[in-house]
């Protein structure tokens, strides 16, 4: 290959080495072209983005030439060799930066002699001049990485977004966060297998996601493979048709709520306060009725929580405004009117999570804030995103419950709460095909200031819902760990039953890890 050619440093040595080598690996290259690779660390300030970028380029180069390497490399970087390896090539690189660098002392007497008493032969002197050559443009390189990554790969056509430092954006939008290093999503998007992905009608869903957020310079929900109901940027990869596919697909019915409790909470709704302090202290059963908590609970919470907000209502000059504090909310509103809710389930909310009883497994998280901003405001934009991910986790561990069950998966929701002040949603997050992890949201609810101005009733409608949802889910998991068809070596005919096969045509599918969020840079105020 012509070096006029290249597309970055050391891509001759790798394509030479996948196409001679019987036996092919990661390690092997690496340790092969150890000296090689030593002039090509200037533009990373760690071993984890090294091994990052040049997994990803052997990955690449092996695929272009038919290879399928992918789980031989991740086993590979899985040893402890991995970082010893690269800080070795980190700190050998230091050296000859330190001896091209024009502030060290390399006309010194002593350095001098040293010189000369290693080039006595014509070979040693061409080998020391091609040296020092390659040192002086390597620390050259290594100023204009510091000084501008993204240009760099940028004029190379590099299409991996890789960074020696986080880069000051120049994005005016503050709720961007700039990426520090893209190379794990590339990894990730690789690692897939096609045939699992989400292609129907006119595009390969997964494929218009990657290509596009691969260059993005700050994180979305797409790095996650999460698509998001009200993200236009993410709706414009989509035509029209596309997108109402994506969100009708395989949808997950909303849970319907009693009659009687919808009754009961028509009938709180009022906004005149002194009937409606007649109407609270009434029983909210007939007086032929014994209550009953199986039956009867979830009227009683509703009554739970119109009595609470009522002590709120009664003082005329109760307003809920930016002076209040993110524990006020929490204490005097959120607290009594999500938490009780919960106490006949088999469902916890420890700090910001919803956990199974006497478990770890989380099914729903929360996500609060002092003030409400609006939907564009900061901190929404970036509780949307912390919670999104953190429910794509939760999916992550639950279908390591079910073993990957193809037909239980694609049923299984997460649940998140976002609050702001007194504004409320919920969301909902499941993964209708393939790898892609699917965001509904509910509309924004309110708890007024003043009595019913708008009703409490849909802020307490959707409480309902999520707790539906957390119990179906729960349900799913159960029915899974639950299943006796394993228990039989023999079926119904008396004829064994063959494991092995079983396990090799089930479908399963997984999904990858949640992409981390990066290391952000703040601008100082001045």
């Amino acid at each position: 290959m012509n070096t006029s050619e290249l597309n970055y440093f050391g891509q001759d040595i790798l394509i030479a080495y996948l196409k001679e080598r019987k036996c092919k690996s990661y390690k092997g290259f690496l340790d092969l072209h150890y000296d090689d690779l030593i002039t090509s660390s200037s533009s990373f300030s760690n071993w984890k983005k090294m091994d990052n970028y040049w997994a990803f380029k052997f990955l690449r180069e092996a695929e272009s030439l038919g290879l399928d390497l992918n789980e031989k490399v991740k086993s590979e970087r899985l040893g402890k060799w991995v970082k010893i390896y690269w800080e070795g090539i980190i700190k050998e690189h230091k050296k000859l930066i330190y001896i091209s660098s024009p502030t060290s002392n390399t006309s010194s007497p002593d350095f001098t002699s040293k010189v000369a008493s290693s080039t006595s032969d014509p070979a040693s002197i061409s080998k020391i001049h091609n040296l020092r050559k390659r040192q002086i443009i390597d620390y050259n390189e290594n100023q204009m990485a510091k000084k501008n990554i993204r240009r760099q790969f940028t004029q190379s056509n590099d299409k991996v977004i890789q960074s020696a430092q986080v880069v000051q954006s120049k994005n005016e939008n503050e709720n961007e966060q700039e990426i520090d290093n893209l190379t794990n999503f590339d990894l990730t998007y690789h690692s897939l297998n096609p045939a699992k992905m989400w292609t129907l009608k006119s595009s390969d869903y997964l494929k218009v996601i990657y290509e596009y957020a691969q260059n993005l310079p700050y994180e979305s929900y797409l790095h996650s493979f999460i698509i998001n109901d009200v993200d236009k940027e993410a709706e414009s990869l989509f035509q029209e048709e596309e997108w109402e596919e994506i969100f009708s697909f395989n949808l997950q019915k909303v849970p319907k709520i009693d009659k009687s409790l919808t009754d009961l909470m028509k009938k709180y709704s009022i906004t005149d306060l002194s009937l409606f302090q007649k109407i609270i202290f009434e029983p909210f059963l007939p007086a032929n009725i014994l209550y009953s908590n199986k039956e009867h609970f979830d009227l009683n919470y509703i009554h739970l929580a119109y009595s609470i907000i009522h002590t709120l209502w009664e003082n005329e000059d109760f307003t809920l405004d930016s002076s209040r504090l993110e524990g006020w909310y929490q204490h005097n509103i959120w607290s009594p009117i999500i938490d009780p809710i919960f106490h006949n389930s088999k469902i916890n909310l420890v700090m910001e999570f919803f956990r199974l009883k006497g478990d770890r497994l989380e099914i729903g998280g929360i996500e609060a804030g002092r003030k409400w901003e609006g939907k564009n405001g900061r901190k929404y934009l970036r509780d949307s995103l912390k919670l999104g991910k953190m429910l794509r986790d939760m999916l992550v561990q639950l279908i390591k419950e079910c073993n990957g069950d193809e037909q239980i998966i694609r049923k299984l929701q997460t649940v998140g709460m976002l609050h702001s002040a007194n504004r409320f949603q919920l969301i909902t997050m499941d993964i209708p095909n393939g790898y892609i992890c699917r965001i509904k949201r509910f509309d924004i609810q309110e708890v007024a200031g003043q009595i019913n101005n708008p009703p409490l009733a849909f802020v307490i409608k959707d409480i309902l819902r999520a707790k539906a949802i957390m119990m179906q889910t729960l349900e799913l998991v159960q029915e899974k760990k639950s299943n006796l068809n394993d228990l039989d070596d023999f079926d119904d005919n008396g004829k064994e039953v063959n494991r092995s096969e079983q396990y090799t045509t089930h479908q399963t599918i997984t999904l990858s890890e949640t992409h981390k969020t990066p290391s952000r840079n703040f601008k100082q105020s001045l």
